[in-house]
């Protein structure tokens, strides 16, 4: 009789033991919807370079997929905004002319869930990078526009890591 209660304990127990003590797996933020950039600034196509590298970092970046329209109660829309943008010299030469310049870029990026008004997340960042004036005029202008899409990508790639960890949270409400 001992034998046989030992026996059915024994199961019980392993069977017990080996099955998934989980109430639910949690949602995993996937599906992400990129609004184009909102350019609040004079500063012209800074827009169409930021909305370039936000499609490019999320593109990259295997956590997400990025819909192309968003899907009701599944989609984070990314809905971000440039703010403010300033230029700074900061290196000169030995006659004095302005020579480096650092650039300082605010951002805002709201996280929504599609289908909802009221934001999961509200965040600003704040960006800087430098760029050289030396060469001509067109060459000066183009190391600025590289200079804004290094600091895209800073930027996109904070909202990424924002928005997996903080929109996985909230979606999870």
């Amino acid at each position: 009789m001992r034998i046989l209660l030992l026996v059915i304990f024994g199961i019980l127990s392993f069977g017990c033991a080996s099955a998934p003590n989980r109430v639910g797996a949690p949602h995993k933020l996937e599906h992400v919807y990129l609004e184009p950039v909102t350019n609040r600034t004079s500063e012209e196509a800074l827009d169409v370079i930021f909305t370039q590298v936000a499609n490019d970092v999320f593109a990259e970046d295997p956590r997400f997929r990025v819909d192309l329209k968003p899907i009701p109660d599944v989609s984070i829309v990314v809905k971000p905004s440039v703010d403010s943008i300033s230029s700074v010299a900061v290196g000169f030469d030995s006659r004095d002319v302005a020579r480096e310049y650092q650039l300082n870029v605010v951002t805002t990026v709201k996280l929504i869930k599609y289908g909802f008004k009221k934001p999961l997340a509200v965040f600003t960042i704040k960006r800087y990078g430098f760029y050289d004036a030396y060469g001509s005029a067109s060459e000066v202008e183009e190391k600025k526009k590289e200079c804004l899409r290094r600091i895209g990508e800073q930027i996109f790639r904070e909202v990424a890591e924002r928005l997996y960890v903080e929109g996985s949270k909230r979606v999870q409400r």
